[in-house]
């Protein structure tokens, strides 16, 4: 058993690449990725993964090839038909307990749930749950002590829709801003497929202005030169061409920084109760021997150093904690 530290806690980003394109991927698709996928996160143990373009079926499969009692997901199709794709959350149950999950449908106001919003292709989400956090105990006992909840925002901003991401992006800075009075002891972390690289980009500007209080993970710390330059790529590693983008995607960057082509982002605002800090930030690059690539897109993984922790087991931190509902798609499975 993985032993969670009360000082430190990882946090994954990871576009899986929807299995409805197994027929287009051909041996990438996702019947020839997904045990890999399943045997990555097991072997790592993350206590949680935010997915995207995941569909109840691909994150069944996960929970089932890794065990029931290590993980379970949450999360809410885009179009409110069963079976489509999300912007989920895969959570590791020996550390984290789900406390609260919440979809909103990326589209102006008054637009019906699951129809696409402004210039977008898709219905796009953003998922929005808060996590309890515990850590193992002395001598390993597991769950022995709450470090302090995290309130985390999910989204896959749309390939296409140029307006629809830029107030995607303006949607999420308000409802940071609102979870910041509503939930103000909670870590609040956005993360997200983006479709749109760092660089002179309205999107990323928007959710990293000083009023958002969100700062990026990858900034926090000085990346080597050598970091991979994109998580884009296409099935094609190393070897991809930032440039061949996605739609109206542009993945050409002027920016001299490393991580200027990422469209795959975690960025995060401190709590009152609890505080942390990003202290590792990297971009995963296994592949299958003789095989493909995991996704179509490198996973995002940052470590968070854990800086101030004044939870309280005993404290009622919301009134949604007392209704015990949760809008997913998925089964909701308690602690252990």
């Amino acid at each position: 058993m993985s032993c969670f530290s009360a000082t430190e806690f990882q946090l994954w980003c990871f576009n899986l690449r929807t299995e409805f394109k197994n027929e287009d991927d051909g041996p990438n698709g996702w019947l020839h990725r997904r045990t890999a996928c399943a045997d990555l996160i097991r072997a790592r143990q993350p206590p949680l993964v935010c997915v995207q373009e995941a569909t109840p079926g691909m994150l069944d499969f996960m929970v089932s090839h890794i065990g029931e009692d290590q993980y379970a997901w949450v999360g809410t199709s885009r179009s409110l038909k069963t079976g489509d794709e999300m912007a989920g959350f895969l959570y590791n149950k020996r550390c984290m307990d789900l406390v609260v999950h919440q979809p909103m449908w990326l589209a102006p106001d008054g637009i019906p749930r699951g129809t696409p919003g402004w210039d977008a292709m898709y219905p796009r989400t953003l998922e929005t749950a808060v996590f309890r956090y515990w850590a193992d105990g002395p001598s390993r006992v597991p769950r022995q002590q709450e470090i302090g909840m995290l309130r985390v925002l999910n989204a896959h901003f749309d390939h296409v829709g140029v307006e629809a991401r830029k107030r995607s992006a303006e949607l999420i800075a308000k409802t940071i801003a609102a979870g910041a009075l509503e939930w103000p002891q909670c870590v609040q972390v956005v993360t997200g497929d983006f479709n749109n690289i760092k660089s002179n980009n309205d999107c990323y500007s928007i959710l990293t202005a000083g009023k958002t209080g969100l700062v990026d993970s990858a900034r926090v710390l000085t990346l080597p030169k050598d970091v991979v330059p994109f998580t884009l790529h296409k099935f094609q590693g190393f070897d991809f061409v930032p440039e061949r983008g996605d739609g109206t995607v542009d993945l050409n960057a002027a920016s001299q920084e490393p991580d200027a082509q990422h469209i795959d982002w975690v960025l995060y605002r401190n709590g009152s109760d609890l505080q942390v800090k990003a202290m590792q930030y990297e971009v995963i690059t296994d592949r299958i021997p003789d095989g493909p690539f995991l996704s179509d897109h490198f996973p995002v993984s940052v470590m968070f150093s854990v800086l101030k922790s004044t939870a309280s087991v005993d404290k009622v931190f919301h009134e949604s904690q007392l209704k015990g509902q949760h809008q997913s798609d998925g089964p909701i499975r308690s602690k252990l």
